[in-house]
C-alpha cells in the first residue's frame, strides 16, 4: 500500500496541472513520439481504438498488467486497437525500461516525448485513457482498485465492444458524466511551533452513478500530502497506515475523521492557524481535481 503513495509523490514532478477530462468527451490533442521514430496523434488514431497506457520499469502492477496489455494487443491490433505505452521511468531507468520493452510488441515512447498535458494529473501507475474509433474518451485513469494492474476480463469488456462497433456505441451526450465529489465538514487542526505536520479531516460525498477514488491531494502549505489509516495493534496502541487510494462508493460518502482515515500534511512550509484556511487541491481517479479552502481550527476545540 505504501508503493502507491510513493508512486504519487514520485508523480508530483511530472504532474500535469491541467483538469481531467470527463468520460464521453472528445479527445484533447495530443502529440506522441515513439522510440521506433512515428508519431502518434489525436488525428493519426481516428478510426482507431487507442488505449494510452502509462507505466513504469519498477512499477510492480505494471509488471502485471502488461502481459495482459500484450495479449489483448495481439488479437485485436489486426481488428483496429492500439496500445501505446508512455514510459514514466527517470532517466536512469531508460535502459531497464527499454529491456523491458523488448518482450512486447505494441509501441512506446518516455514520458519527455510525450505531449498529453489534456488528459490532466497522472496521479498513479499504471493507468491507462481508452479512446475510440470516433475520439471519444470511453474510460479516463483507467486502473483497477488494487495493486494487480487490470484484468484481463475488465480489459476485454471494455475493449471489445468497441472494436466490434464501426460506428459509435453511443453519442457523446448519451455517455454517462461522471459528476465531481462535494465535501463536508472540512477541518484542519493547528499545529503547535515548531510541528512539521498536520492532518485534515472532512467528508467526500459521491453524488456520481460510479464509484470514484481519492487518488491524492496537494497544497502549497505542504512538501507532500499522503493518506493515512489510524489502525489499532495488537498491543493497544495505535499506528499510521498509509493507503493507496480511497474508494467513495456511488451514492455515498467516505468519511476521513480522527481514528480513522486522514490527510497527513507533511514538511509544512509555516505553522497551522487557528481562524486561517489551507488551499488545498483533491485529485480523483474519475471526476479530477476538486478544489477546497480549508478552515484551521483550534489544536484543542474550545
Amino acid at each position: 500500500m505504501v508503493k502507491g503513495w510513493i508512486v504519487g509523490l514520485l508523480l508530483l514532478s511530472w504532474a500535469v496541472q491541467a483538469h481531467a477530462i470527463d468520460v464521453g468527451d472528445p479527445v484533447p490533442p495530443y502529440e506522441v513520439h515513439l522510440t521506433n521514430g512515428e508519431d502518434v496523434t489525436a488525428s493519426s488514431q481516428q478510426h482507431h481504438v487507442t488505449i494510452l497506457h502509462f507505466w513504469a520499469s519498477w512499477c510492480v502492477p505494471c509488471r502485471e498488467e502488461m502481459p495482459r496489455m500484450e495479449d489483448l494487443y495481439q488479437r485485436y491490433h489486426d481488428k483496429g486497437l492500439d496500445i501505446v505505452a508512455i514510459d514514466m521511468d527517470s532517466a536512469q531507468d531508460i535502459a531497464q525500461a527499454r529491456e523491458m520493452m523488448t518482450h512486447f510488441h505494441f509501441p512506446w515512447a518516455v514520458a519527455s516525448q510525450a505531449h498529453v498535458e489534456g488528459f490532466g494529473r497522472i496521479w498513479r501507475l499504471p493507468l491507462s485513457i481508452l479512446i475510440d474509433r470516433q475520439g471519444i474518451v470511453r474510460q479516463n485513469a483507467w486502473a483497477a482498485d488494487d495493486d494487480h494492474g487490470l484484468s484481463e476480463a475488465e480489459l476485454e469488456a471494455q475493449v471489445s465492444p468497441l472494436i466490434r462497433s464501426a460506428s459509435p456505441l453511443m453519442m457523446p451526450e448519451q455517455v454517462t458524466k461522471t459528476t465531481l465529489p462535494s465535501v463536508s465538514d472540512v477541518q484542519a487542526r493547528a499545529t503547535a511551533p515548531g510541528q512539521k505536520v498536520g492532518v485534515i479531516y472532512l467528508t467526500i460525498h459521491n453524488d456520481s452513478d460510479v464509484n470514484d477514488a481519492l487518488e491524492g491531494a496537494d497544497s502549497p502549505m505542504a512538501g507532500h500530502i499522503l493518506l493515512h489509516q489510524t489502525q489499532a495493534t495488537p498491543d493497544g496502541m495505535t499506528h499510521m497506515q498509509h493507503e493507496y487510494h480511497l474508494v467513495v462508493p456511488a451514492h455515498g460518502q467516505m468519511v476521513l475523521g480522527p481514528g480513522g482515515h486522514h490527510l497527513m500534511l507533511e514538511d509544512l512550509k509555516q505553522p497551522l492557524m487557528a481562524g486561517q484556511t489551507i488551499p488545498l487541491d483533491l485529485y480523483f481517479q474519475h471526476a479530477g481535481k476538486l478544489h477546497v479552502e480549508v478552515p484551521i481550527e483550534p489544536l484543542v476545540p474550545y
